[in-house]
């Protein structure tokens, strides 16, 4: 069995826990156990933290890594931003000494110490890597008859040494096409959803960012947009509501790939309570249900 320390950050067990509820379901039909990493704190936030005091960023990060090498466990993580923190710090890390020892100063007044023995991979590389496409690919018993796009979020591109930016979402790509669905092209995927930029700017995240992928996945007929940040899921949501305040309107239905998945493998929706999420998600996964039962 594939078993990892799970790291679900803020946002999934704060705002969307129907992410949560879908992850553990997925993971339990394929055979992935997932450890809850008992006392975590926020990653934290990979843009703006580290800006704002490096060592404090990294010190974090490495309490956070430290739990997961107490359970001597690689950190799997569900979100795109956790996965950006977590990564880089633990390469920083491993690979600056100077960096390392002025951590542990401050982790040892914890009783701590930070030894780079675990490493850091996000969800879709599990699943693509450890578990694999053929056997998720058994588990898929209720195609999903819909037309999605792709937001993979910027986090996800993040790739050490160097390598391809685009090995994970592609991943994420076949990942969410052996749910059944039918992926369409809108050409703005690299785009940011502007969720970063909301801190600072409203009107730029929205219509600047926001809005132009919105006009073209709603002209490229998807009916909804497959996500796995949840950063970007909260402003793709909260978005199309704000934008009604400038009569812009838009109801896009946003699900996470392991709420797809799990509905993928029959998992009934009213089990994933997606009336967490603020757009019409819920109402999405009880059409594609009603799908079901008219073949029947």
């Amino acid at each position: 069995m594939v078993k990892y320390a799970s790291f679900l950050g803020c946002q999934i067990p704060m705002r969307i826990p129907s992410i949560e509820i879908a992850s553990k379901k997925v993971f339990e039909k394929i055979g992935l156990e997932a450890v809850d990493l008992q006392g975590y704190s926020c990653c934290p936030e990979p843009v703006i933290s580290r800006l704002l005091d490096k060592t404090a960023w990294l010190a974090t990060s490495a309490r956070n890594l430290v739990l997961a090498e107490e359970l001597g466990l690689d950190l799997m993580t569900l979100c795109n931003g956790c996965y950006e923190t977590l990564l880089e710090a633990n390469e920083i890390l491993k690979h600056e000494p100077e960096e390392r020892q002025r951590v542990n100063d401050i982790l040892k007044t914890y009783g701590r110490e930070y030894k780079g023995l675990v490493n850091v991979k996000h969800a879709v590389e599990v699943l693509y890597e450890d578990v694999g496409p053929e056997k998720i690919k058994e588990h898929v018993i209720k195609p999903m008859k819909i037309r999605v796009a792709m937001h993979y979020g910027c986090h996800l591109y993040r790739e050490p040494n160097g390598g391809d930016i685009t090995r994970k979402p592609n991943m994420m790509k076949e990942l969410t096409g052996l749910t059944g669905v039918e992926i369409v092209d809108y050409g703005l995927e690299r785009l940011c959803c502007g969720y970063p930029s909301m801190q600072a700017d409203e009107e730029f995240s929205l219509k600047q960012r926001l809005l132009p992928k919105l006009k073209n996945i709603k002209e490229a007929g998807a009916d909804a947009v497959v996500l796995t940040c949840p950063a970007c899921t909260i402003q793709f949501e909260i978005g199309q509501i704000l934008l009604r305040e400038h009569g812009i309107h838009y109801n896009i239905p946003c699900i996470n790939l392991m709420e797809l998945l799990a509905l993928s493998f029959g998992i009934p929706s009213k089990d994933l309570h997606l009336e967490f999420h603020r757009g019409p998600t819920s109402q999405l996964a009880e059409k594609i249900e009603g799908g079901y039962k008219c073949l029947k």
